[in-house]
């Protein structure tokens, strides 16, 4: 049996991270990638609240196929970049056997739903652009983000996330998820007791175009110590 990692993409997933599951494989991980239902072909319709239950689906379809799979059950690890970032998150803060997580510039959808109305323009905008994601649209982004703002915001999450190790990565560039909104995650869950949580700021944009080597290096000496 392999250590697993469920690999989970951004808002809409343009960046998929594939060279950090090669990465991650090449040291012996197994790693598991999918689109969220109503993503990129995938049945269902899309919301960020489905994203949350697609993870928990992830996790457990690992535990009932891990002998085909070869999955080390106790070693089921979530890695997200941006929303998967989020998603990663608030799917490790849901299950307790899940001791290691990261989250690679990790949008805090709580924060942002909690932003004046006028703020949300643009993200609204750009959400209509998304024809990959079914049933989706401007109008639905902002009223989810609105109606879950609490339960949404990753600092929050720092009580359920006691006695897991917690990788946070920002981007010093990153023009999407400010270094400035990764930092203030890190901190809530610094001041809770018995986190491990880690911060490291990279050069990078929101995709760290140019640094893609250090970030998959940061992600798997990270890793190796968590199991």
């Amino acid at each position: 049996p392999h250590p697993t990692v469920i690999l989970l993409h951004g808002y809409p997933g343009n960046e998929k991270n594939l060279d950090l599951a090669q990465y991650l494989r090449n040291d012996g991980f197994n790693v598991l990638f999918f689109h969220y239902r109503g993503a990129w072909g995938s049945e269902g319709e899309f919301s960020f609240s489905n994203v949350i239950e697609d993870v928990a689906s992830a996790v457990e379809y690992l535990r009932a196929n891990a002998e085909y799979y070869r999955v080390d059950t106790s070693a089921i690890s979530l890695i997200g970049h941006s929303m998967g970032g989020f998603a990663a998150l608030q799917g490790a803060a849901n299950d307790a056997s899940i001791a290691c997580v990261a989250g690679i510039a990790p949008a805090d959808f709580g924060r942002i739903g909690g932003a004046p109305a006028e703020a949300l323009e643009g993200f609204s905008a750009y959400s209509d652009t998304m024809q990959m994601l079914a049933g989706w649209s401007g109008e639905k982004a902002v009223s989810e983000l609105q109606a879950n703002a609490e339960s949404f915001a990753l600092a929050g999450l720092a009580p359920q996330m006691v006695g897991k190790s917690v990788l946070l990565i920002a981007g010093d560039q990153d023009a999407s998820v400010s270094a400035e909104m990764v930092e203030d995650v890190a901190a809530a869950y610094s001041a809770e007791p018995g986190i491990d949580v880690e911060m490291i700021t990279l050069s990078g944009d929101h995709s760290f175009s140019w640094s893609r080597i250090a970030l998959s290096e940061t992600v798997l000496t990270w890793i190796q110590d968590c199991r």
